[in-house]
């Protein structure tokens, strides 16, 4: 039997330390990432574990699917996903804007660290100052706000808790669609970090939207999960920031399925409809989680609200709405529409 350890992370200097101590605490063989066929036909004729150190820009979820679709040797399994944070350098990345062209994809630093510490099973944070014992503490916290299903561990723990490893991925999205949390609602500040979670039904006015979003990330440093615009009632719509937010087409909404097409929907997601049905909406609100220093989340939930549609609007209908006018189809947009299956 073996298993293989995937360990990422954005910095190659603390990377390597990780895995240093990563193997003090389970002997693995320590190879980096060439390609999966490689990396499985190594893993067929290793007698034992391995922990694989992947490229910068690489995150967990990219390996997920990729291994869903892949035929592993009997024995060999995908173990937990780890993730090594920089202490010193984490706050400076999840606000910094530049896009990096090796990516390809127009990813910048502030989405890949996001990522990699969303989609871990265990974030292991190095480089924590000696001499500022709050500091190291807001780190955990913010770590454990980013990413609440995680083990957060530091280089000195000497035994690591045993996680469980997600085997596909789940997408803020896919979490929130499915009636899972995208985030923890823990208003009063830990040191200095907020946790909001806002959910609503009536949809968002896409202009009155678009203006208040330098007032509704105000001191956030990331945010997530889905949410339907007026002047698109048929689309569950993704919503991200970390230095910027991006927004996109993710699904469409189960209100407006036949029978049939809802069968070919993930039953995890048709359950949560289900229990959260409304007369009116059908499936359809939104879900999101925002996480910062010093958040206002009265003020946050507050900005957000006056953004919804008022009793007039909504009195209008869908037909008037779509004719509601929206500015997010000339800037944030970046996918296309996907599929149902949640």
């Amino acid at each position: 039997m073996a298993t293989v350890t995937p360990l990422f992370g954005f910095w190659p200097h603390v990377t390597g330390a990780v895995a240093h101590r990563l193997l003090a605490d389970r002997p693995s063989r320590l190879i980096t990432w060439s390609t999966l066929d490689d990396l499985l036909t190594i893993a067929g004729r290793h007698d034992g574990d391995l922990l694989v150190v992947f490229p910068e820009t690489w995150e967990p979820d990219r390996l997920r699917l990729d291994w869903a679709t892949a035929d592993p040797p009997p024995g060999v399994s995908l173990g937990r996903t780890v993730t090594a944070v920089a202490a010193d350098l984490l706050l400076d990345a999840l606000a910094d804007e530049t896009v990096l062209l090796e990516a390809g994809d127009g990813r910048g630093i502030s989405d890949i660290v996001a990522h990699q510490i969303e989609q871990a099973d265990t974030i292991v944070l190095a480089d924590l100052p000696d001499d500022d014992p709050w500091e190291a503490d807001r780190l955990r916290v913010l770590l454990h706000r980013l990413a609440p299903w995680a083990a957060v561990l530091t280089t000195a723990d000497t035994h690591p808790p045993a996680v469980a490893h997600r085997p596909v991925p789940l997408t803020p999205v896919t979490r929130g669609l499915r009636g899972r949390p995208v985030g923890l609602h823990e208003p009063l500040p830990v040191n200095g970090v907020v946790s909001s979670v806002f959910k609503a039904r009536r949809p968002f006015h896409p202009e009155r939207l678009h203006a208040a979003l330098d007032d509704v990330l105000d001191q956030v440093l990331r945010s997530r999960g889905h949410l339907w615009l007026a002047s698109r009632p048929d689309l569950v719509m993704s919503w991200e920031s970390a230095a910027t937010p991006r927004l996109a087409p993710a699904s469409v909404w189960l209100a407006g399925l036949s029978d049939e097409e809802w069968q070919t929907v993930h039953a995890e997601r048709r359950i949560a409809a289900d229990l959260d049905w409304d007369p009116y909406y059908g499936d359809r609100h939104h879900h999101l989680a925002f996480i910062g220093f010093d958040l206002d989340p009265v003020r946050l939930h507050r900005t957000l609200t006056a953004c919804l549609l008022t009793d007039e609007e909504l009195s209008r209908g869908e037909a008037g709405w779509r004719h509601l006018p929206d500015p997010f189809h000339q800037g944030v947009d970046r996918a296309e529409t996907g599929d149902a299956t949640g």
